[in-house]
């Protein structure tokens, strides 16, 4: 991943395709312009990097100014010293990917995983090699062979920098291209990984230099040579996998590099911020059928899950798998996994930031663990519209729900449901395009989720701390939702606006039911105030309520939607005692429209309680069943006994006859 120009318009295009996704026996192997597994079958590869691991980059952690991995740890050492800096990094690598982490990306659908190396984990200088990266590498085989995942070894950082940004952990220059010895080094490392490799089936590749940008002296001619030295190298000790070689310029630029020099290579190319159009692939089109040799989408991401959704499209279309950046980065809407960032960590970014002075070794000891900490998988948030997006064919075609909404019942309006745009929702800034610092887009707000709704904090923290800003007119929002018994029921709005009255209009179904209604002025986006818009009759069941924005400018927080029997005291219906008599257990099943506390006791004939429970309902059916006995457990005779319900606003008895 970078942040750097990259120059490729994309639009979207939606065939059906019906390729493997799974993991094959045998090696990973191409044929044509095909990927296939072992049995032959065509492989789309669908994959995940593991961005940040062992190539950290500073944007993912929030530190001020980015970084490179290099910098970072200078950055840190000068904080807490080398003694706990070294303790920082053995717990930051440990948590970082952990076996649950591979079950989690397999269970969600992924087939494959991209790992992104830096070649000091493996030999810090020529001719000298240590296990501890070969030993993370062992590892992660081992799960993904577990779980059956394919996994591509990625060089990202090689020796002197193949391009002379941080990513690369460069400075300023990319020395791989001017310094003979760094390449002699860096052929030297993929050729120990062949040897100790070359008969591994769940390694799916080498991807042997990630995103070269050449001197402006040189081009795609010294990328081949480099590239065909590589292969050379590993074709000594491993003719079974495959090798991805990736073009000048972010892996963008082929021209130069063909033909095709091994009989078991894929053209890796990389794709950030534009459109979606066909036209802007093309030209890789035609490469892999003038070279009769496979496409890979090695990388994409850092955008909306609207503009990967399409990308995935497009390029699946054509047979070509891909690999999404990136799996873990800290506090953000555009990764699998948003890792929190505590107090003592900020601390450590404003002082980074040149805000705040330099934090006690106390906090900063604490941040830097802390920051460790919660990279396990079970302290991270999960984005679910992220996971959806990327491997759910339901995505682009129907509205699912978000949350479970219930009617009666409060909805925040960030919590519309997963789906595409014009699906589950419609904005009109959607995706992030650009160039360089002008790449802009998507979610205005940046919280939350990331499609194009824009989602900001808000100081109303109800259900959730966030609210829908920077409407237009013709924008909606659908939402999934639950009513639970039919009936009439008013509609009210928690809205905000600084200077413009603006208005929401709601359908259900295609039917609209309440028209628009003026929403006030308040004074300020983060002054809130309750509009009641109408009323309206809902059947009972599932439905879809799509809310349209009628006029712009109006910030949105809730959806109130109260039943008017309530209001006169409804809580608990449509209840049903079975069997009746009976001469073991009773069923209770009754409906309740809230979360609720309801109070069940039974009475013989002489008034005496014998029985009773307190349970908490949840909206919607319920159950309770009496098993015959007393409170203390005993068995109780044949006869005639009461039941009340009591929801604390009415009392329902029911006549019951027990027969032993």
């Amino acid at each position: 991943m970078f942040t750097k120009n990259k120059i490729i318009n994309l639009h979207f295009v939606l065939l059906v395709i019906s390729f493997s996704s799974g993991f094959g026996q045998g090696y990973l192997q191409t044929s044509n312009t095909n990927i296939i597994d072992g049995n032959g079958n065509k492989v789309i590869l669908r994959g995940v990097a593991l961005g940040g691991w062992l190539v950290p980059e500073g944007y993912m952690f929030q530190i001020p100014g980015s970084g490179s991995p290099t910098t970072i740890r200078e950055k840190i050492v000068n904080l807490v010293g080398e003694n706990s800096a070294n303790e920082f990094y053995e717990k930051f690598e440990q948590n970082y990917v952990q076996e649950q982490d591979i079950k989690a990306i397999a269970d969600w659908g992924f087939n494959s995983i991209r790992l992104p190396l830096h070649y000091k984990f493996l030999s810090p200088s020529k001719d000298v090699y240590i296990e501890k990266g070969f030993t993370i590498i062992d590892s992660l085989v081992s799960w993904c062979k577990e779980y059956k995942l394919y996994l591509i070894l990625d060089m990202h950082a090689a020796p002197g920098g193949q391009s002379p940004g941080e990513i690369a952990d460069a400075h300023g220059v990319a020395e791989l291209w001017t310094i003979k010895e760094n390449q002699d080094h860096l052929i030297d490392i993929w050729g120990e990984i062949a040897k100790r490799y070359s008969n591994e089936k769940t390694i799916g590749g080498y991807d042997l230099i990630n995103e070269p940008v050449l001197p402006n002296n040189m081009g795609n001619k010294e990328n081949r040579n480099l590239h065909l030295r590589i292969r050379n190298q590993i074709r000594k000790y491993d003719q079974n996998h495959i090798i991805f070689v990736n073009g000048n310029w972010y892996s963008t630029s082929f021209g130069g590099l063909t033909p095709a020099f091994d009989n078991n290579m894929v053209w890796a190319f990389h794709k950030y911020w534009n459109d979606v159009t066909i036209g802007t692939i093309q030209y890789l089109l035609n490469l892999s059928n003038q070279t009769n040799t496979p496409l890979w989408l090695g990388e994409f991401g850092e955008n909306s899950n609207e503009w990967w959704a399409r990308v995935i499209d497009l390029v699946e279309s054509k047979g070509i798998g891909w690999n999404w950046w990136t799996y873990k980065k800290y506090d953000t809407i555009t990764t699998i996994a948003s890792v929190p960032i505590t107090k003592n960590y900020q601390a450590i970014l404003d002082y980074w930031a040149g805000k705040i002075p330099k934090p006690s070794q106390a906090v900063n000891a604490s941040g830097l663990m802390e920051m460790a900490e919660g990279l396990l998988l079970e302290n991270c948030e999960i984005r679910r519209g992220v996971i959806s997006s990327l491997l759910e064919k339901s995505y682009r075609k129907e509205s699912r729900p978000f949350k479970n909404h219930f009617i009666p019942g409060e909805i925040a309006f960030a919590d519309y449901d997963l789906g595409a745009l014009g699906v589950s929702y419609m904005d009109y800034d959607y995706m992030r395009t650009g160039v360089g610092d002008q790449i802009s887009g998507g979610n205005s707000g940046w919280s939350y989720r990331n499609d194009g709704v824009d989602i900001e904090s808000s100081n109303d923290t109800t259900i959730i701390p966030y609210s829908v800003g920077w409407t237009q007119a013709g924008e909606f929002m659908n939402y999934t939702v639950n009513v639970l018994k039919s009936g009439d029921y008013t509609f009210s709005v928690r809205s905000s606006s600084s200077a413009n009255q603006g208005a929401i209009v709601i359908y259900s179904g295609q039917e609209k039911i309440i028209d628009a209604v003026n929403l006030p002025v308040t004074g300020g986006n983060q002054i809130w105030i309750d509009t009641e818009i109408g009323e309206a009759y809902l059947s009972k069941g599932l439905q879809t309520l799509k809310v349209l924005i009628g006029r712009p400018e109006v910030n949105l927080k809730l959806l109130k939607i109260e039943s008017n029997e309530a209001k006169n005291g409804l809580i608990s219906f449509n209840h049903q005692i079975y069997p009746n008599p009976t001469s073991n257990q009773l069923i209770i099943e009754y409906e309740s429209l809230f979360n609720t506390q309801i109070n069940f006791a039974i009475y013989n004939i002489n008034g005496q309680k014998i029985w009773a429970t307190v349970r908490r309902s949840k909206p919607g059916k319920n159950l309770v069943i009496w098993s015959g006995t007393s409170s203390k457990g005993r068995q109780v005779s044949s006869g005639i006994y009461f039941l009340t319900l009591d929801d604390s606003n009415k009392t329902i008895q029911e006549k019951i006859t027990l027969i032993r």
